[in-house]
């Protein structure tokens, strides 16, 4: 069966495999759903580059880094993305602080001799606009992400680049862990979905794993 590229951000990568210490079961899962992982460039040399095991698994072929020339295909796409991105990280920034939380963001500008495919600051969310510009650049359907802000951020992509036809799809450790829990026919048991969740810190989703999986799997439930 063809795997389904999905782009997968930093902290989803550390999550599920357990800040790399548990690299068979990252895999195990993405290939469970028929996902292969697709990390957006700028990510891969500025996030992901300091992790070894994410080297270890782009060496593997299990983690592919995409390439610019895939999405943007001439300069005027360049300039529509750069454009783009700038419009997108301002409306993020005042969504924030009108809500008032506490993660803000600082206006971007950049450093002379910078651009958004080369400046690179921490806490400013600018992998979060990469990807979702990405995505709907190359019209990839599914981002693999624990960033609550990519939800915002699909919303003001969406409307600022008058996609209507286009459906992205946001899923996190814990719904990946639910699909499964739900497929009738598995390589996983119950038992190891929930110690899964134990694993990453989700324990509160224990009880939810263990009723997706019960629904399906009724005439298996009476032998616990």
């Amino acid at each position: 069966m063809n795997k389904e590229e999905a782009l997968v951000d930093t902290v989803f990568l550390e999550k599920l495999s357990c800040n790399g210490k548990n690299l068979d079961t990252f895999k195990k899962v993405l290939s469970e759903l028929d996902f292969r992982p697709v990390v957006h460039p700028y990510i891969a040399d500025n996030e992901m580059d300091m992790h070894s095991y994410f080297h270890k698994l782009v060496a593997e072929g299990f983690v592919r880094v995409a390439q610019y020339d895939e999405f943007l295909r001439d300069e005027e796409d360049e300039a529509l993305y750069e454009a783009y991105f700038v419009d997108i990280h301002n409306e993020l920034r005042e969504r924030l602080e009108a809500k008032g939380g506490i993660k803000q963001l600082e206006r971007l500008v950049f450093p002379v001799g910078q651009t958004v495919f080369t400046y690179r600051k921490a806490s400013m969310s600018l992998g979060d606009v990469h990807m979702i510009l990405m995505a709907f650049f190359a019209g990839m359907p599914i981002i693999l992400t624990e960033d609550s802000d990519i939800d915002v951020l699909r919303s003001i992509t969406k409307r600022k680049m008058g996609s209507e036809t286009y459906t992205l799809n946001i899923y996190n450790a814990v719904d990946l862990l639910t699909m499964i829990a739900e497929k009738e026919e598995s390589t996983f048991e119950k038992s190891d979905l929930v110690n899964i969740v134990k694993s990453i810190g989700e324990r509160v989703h224990q009880s939810d794993i263990k009723q997706a999986w019960n629904r399906t799997h009724q005439s298996t439930v009476w032998k616990e």
